[in-house]
């Protein structure tokens, strides 16, 4: 008895021993090779690829690339997204360098209460032109556009009236007036980061960081029409389309 007794410590010793061995090699070998963080591939969009053959601007192949965005910061692309989706490249044949895309959520132009909500989404490095916005006609419930963002995914430069202090990432696109702006107070904003209008009817526009961006814009209800850009061509191809 004494001697089945010893048998069966010595037994579970080992077993105890082989598994202390098995979980203290797993923990210097993790210690050794510690985990990385999964690291997602770059967004990267070619912009001869949104254009037919003739120059024409393709509005699904740019949705395509919204969708992509979308998917790849977890943005829940859900059922009739993709056909509420609003996308421009302002006639300027360079979706990828300036552009728009956005999905009106609801702009309560008529009602009592003036207000609307919308996202807005810019690719990689992608500039939202510089613009301000009037008082809309024949819209007796819009006041002037008053507005601010919050960003949802990504990184935005948000850019308006105030001391200059453009950072050396903030690059304006060639195809932007000769590459130029009239304001250039920058605010760095991330996920989280809600950025007013600095002032009613200000100049304003943003840029993309290196992985786009996803961001929610709150205002009072404006319409097209009361926009207006810096950038001529810019304008003219805006308030025709």
């Amino acid at each position: 008895m004494k001697k089945d007794s010893l048998s069966r410590r010595k037994l579970l010793a080992v077993a105890a021993a082989g598994v202390a061995a098995t979980v203290g090699g797993s923990s210097a070998l993790a210690q050794q090779r510690p985990l990385l963080p999964q690291r997602r591939r770059a967004l990267q969009f070619n912009n001869a690829s949104f254009y037919d053959k003739d120059g024409k601007f393709d509005v699904e192949k740019a949705k395509d690339a919204i969708v992509t965005l979308c998917k790849y910061h977890g943005y829940q692309v859900y059922p009739k997204f993709r056909e509420r989706i609003w996308v421009s490249d302002y006639g300027l044949g360079k979706f990828t360098e300036l552009g728009l895309a956005c999905v009106i959520h609801h702009n309560n132009v008529d009602g009592e209460f003036s207000y609307m909500m919308l996202d807005i989404f810019l690719l990689p490095n992608q500039m939202l032109p510089e613009h301000w916005h009037i008082k809309p006609e024949n819209k007796p419930n819009c006041a002037q556009k008053n507005e601010g963002w919050l960003i949802r995914y990504g990184r935005s430069y948000v850019v308006g009236v105030g001391e200059p202090n453009l950072l050396p990432e903030v690059v304006v696109p060639k195809c932007h007036m000769d590459g130029t702006v009239t304001v250039e107070h920058c605010t760095v904003a991330d996920p989280g980061d809600f950025v007013p209008l600095a002032e009613l009817g200000s100049r304003h526009w943003q840029l993309a960081g290196k992985q786009g961006v996803i961001l929610t814009e709150v205002a009072n209800a404006h319409d097209g029409p009361s926009v207006r850009h810096s950038d001529p061509a810019c304008n003219e191809a805006f308030l025709k389309g």
